[in-house]
Formats: structure tokens, C-alpha cells, sequence
């Protein structure tokens, strides 16, 4: 049986690369490419933060996200803003 032992420094860049990979999904999207939505990446893990004005942008967020190869779980912590109604 092989066993794989994974440093810390290649767990870090495999990090950065899929976190790279999943903000060039959103940027690429017309629906959340001016959200700012801040992707964190942990082992396979993706944390979504941020507000949208709508709930769908934040839906779909989630959904580009999970497209990605080698996302394993999305935490989505968007929070949903609408814009007022009465702009001053």
C-alpha cells in the first residue's frame, strides 16, 4: 500500500491554484463578475464571502464554484443585499 504524505507547502499551492481557479469562474460569469465575492480555498474547501443584490447572484455563485475541478464542498457566506428601491 503507498501512503502520500502532503506538505504544507504543496497543500498551499494546490490552495492557491484552486482558489485562482474558482475567482476566474466568477470573473468569467456576467452575473457575478462585478460582485467582488471573496473566495478562500482549505483542502478542497471553498468559502464564499461577501454581499450581492440579488439572492440568484449568490446562488449562482455557488453553482460556478462547485464546477470547478477539485471542489470538493462550497461554504457560501454571501449575504444578500437589495438595492433600495428610492435612490437619493
Amino acid at each position: 500500500m503507498k501512503t502520500t504524505v502532503s506538505s504544507p507547502v504543496a497543500s498551499s499551492f494546490a490552495d492557491l491554484a484552486l482558489t485562482t481557479r474558482v475567482r476566474g469562474a466568477l470573473q468569467s460569469d456576467p452575473s457575478t463578475r462585478q460582485c467582488g465575492i471573496e473566495v478562500k480555498c482549505v483542502d478542497g474547501t471553498v468559502t464564499l464571502n461577501g454581499e450581492v443584490p440579488k439572492a440568484e447572484m449568490a446562488l449562482r455563485a455557488q453553482q460556478l464554484a462547485l464546477a470547478v475541478g477539485g471542489v470538493d464542498l462550497v461554504h457560501t457566506n454571501i449575504k444578500w443585499v437589495p438595492e433600495p428601491l428610492i435612490k437619493v
